[in-house]
């Protein structure tokens, strides 16, 4: 990745730290399951890794389950980490394992890139959306090595994320499917507005339609495919129209676990809405919490329905404020992983694998893996945060060995010595570089040798500019 996306983590600083985590048995060939509450219902989120398939923190079976992808049949295999998905299933009493009946995925947009923003604002304009990204965005490039940061123009990508359908998605999975779109068919859905006789809007798009079609209202769901433009409108050529508003995800009484982002900030009657839905929080600790549940934070609900209410009976923040996540990168030495309590050492440094974390794989023909799949020969990118002084991964990224560094940290530098610092409990040797301490965070790279992180180079970035960048 380039250094400008590497640093995305420091960039989204503010933001950020993690999931309350209550560890159990291992699961999943290597990642620690977590607490939750039993039952049938209905689970919404993203995959963040397989053995099964983990969703919410839940390992779930999937021998018996069916798949869908767009309504269309669809099988395992086509369900790739980073995915939205929503499964009907039900979970056993451990709260960390249960068992799929359904699992669907609906692409949110296969569209056409119109400008990308990523080296300023983390951002790409897709089709007349603002795709976010963040440190947890999974980037799968399966034609060449074209990273996110310079995806031309008209290249073709496949979104999933979290979204209200009002033009705004923070991406959980970018896919590309070409770097030149070739009028192949695209898709889009959200929340429609500005509704004309020919013409209406999702997000910024204008799309076209014909005489024939049946118009949507304000705020209907639509989805929308197409393989033409008059201009920057999108000629639709089918036009589906879900309901008003966003699609419930659970009926009135079912149980409801969600993931998302909040679209709207907790009020004053102690609701707030992820992806659109609504939930009520009053039976909660967070309730009246409203400097906490604020718009853009990614958070887990789990609860029933009550009406189109989600009632929460359970919330986690997957970020709190109170401390500093950033990343570790580091050559694996495979005795020091132990896939049955789900933790790995990385540069010295002991981490802990939840089932909510990401286990994405850039090597060829893979896209996940798990701790036991590890071997000495792989390089393994940690995004981390800490909790209560330990690390805990948010994700894990599985590559090749770089050619020119076998170490690299991004976090807040504690000073030792005049030619040491301290990152996340690994000592840095800064004698080789130009750099003087002061308070902050630093991006190092360098070479690992008996316990020290020999710096190569050295960045260094104020934690007020990057308050900046985020505002």
């Amino acid at each position: 990745m380039p250094d400008r996306y590497r640093t995305l983590t420091l960039i989204t600083i503010t933001l950020l730290m993690a999931f309350l985590i209550n560890c159990g048995g291992g699961g999943g060939g290597g990642q620690v399951a977590e607490g939750g509450i039993g039952g049938t219902g209905v689970s919404q989120g993203r995959v963040t890794g397989y053995g099964s398939i983990f969703v919410n923190g839940i390992e779930y079976a999937t021998d018996q389950a069916t798949f869908q992808i767009d309504e269309d049949s669809a099988t395992e295999q086509d369900i790739a980490v980073g995915m939205v998905v929503r499964i009907n299933g039900a979970t056993n009493s451990d709260g960390a394992t249960g068992e799929a009946y359904e699992v669907s995925y609906t692409r949110q947009i296969v569209g056409v890139i119109e400008s990308n923003r990523i080296s300023n604002d983390s951002a790409l304009d897709v089709m007349g959306q603002s795709v976010n990204v963040d440190p947890d965005t999974v980037y799968d490039n399966p034609l060449d090595a074209t990273t996110l940061d310079t995806l031309p123009v008209n290249a073709v990508v496949e979104i999933s994320g979290f979204t209200d359908g009002g033009g705004e998605i923070l991406a959980t999975r970018i896919a590309v499917r070409s770097l030149a779109w070739n009028s192949e068919t695209l898709q889009l859905s959200g929340l429609a507005h500005s509704v004309s006789q020919s013409t209406l809007f999702v997000g910024q798009l204008m799309i076209l339609v014909d005489g024939a079609m049946t118009l949507p209202a304000e705020g209907d769901w639509v989805s929308v495919t197409g393989t033409g433009f008059s201009g920057s409108a999108f000629e639709a050529d089918t036009l589906e129209i879900i309901g008003q508003g966003t699609p419930p995800l659970a009926d009135d009484g079912e149980e409801l676990e969600i993931e998302g982002r909040i679209t709207d900030a907790l009020d004053t009657q102690d609701r707030f809405a992820v992806n659109g839905q609504w939930v009520d929080v009053s039976a909660t600790d967070y309730s009246g919490a409203r400097e906490r549940l604020t718009e853009g934070r990614v958070v887990k609900v789990k609860g029933e329905m009550q009406d189109t209410v989600l009632i929460a009976e359970r919330i986690e923040l997957r970020y709190e404020e109170d401390s500093l996540p950033g990343e570790m990168g580091g050559a694996i030495d495979s005795r020091l992983i132990d896939p049955q309590t789900g933790t790995l050492v990385l540069l010295g440094q002991s981490i802990q694998v939840t089932s909510s974390t990401i286990l994405e794989s850039d090597l060829e023909g893979e896209s996940s893996f798990s701790l036991a799949d590890l071997n000495d020969t792989d390089y393994l990118e940690a995004r981390v945060f800490t909790r209560d002084g330990a690390l805990i991964a948010s994700k894990l990224e599985r590559s090749r060995m770089p050619s020119s560094y076998d170490g690299e940290l991004e976090g807040p530098a504690e000073f030792v010595d005049a030619t040491t610092i301290r990152v996340f409990g690994v000592l840095v040797d800064v004698s080789g570089v130009s750099y003087s301490f002061s308070p902050g965070l630093v991006d190092v790279r360098g070479n690992y040798l008996d316990g020290i992180l020999v710096a190569s180079r050295i960045e260094q970035e104020d934690r007020e500019d990057h308050d900046d960048e985020d505002d």
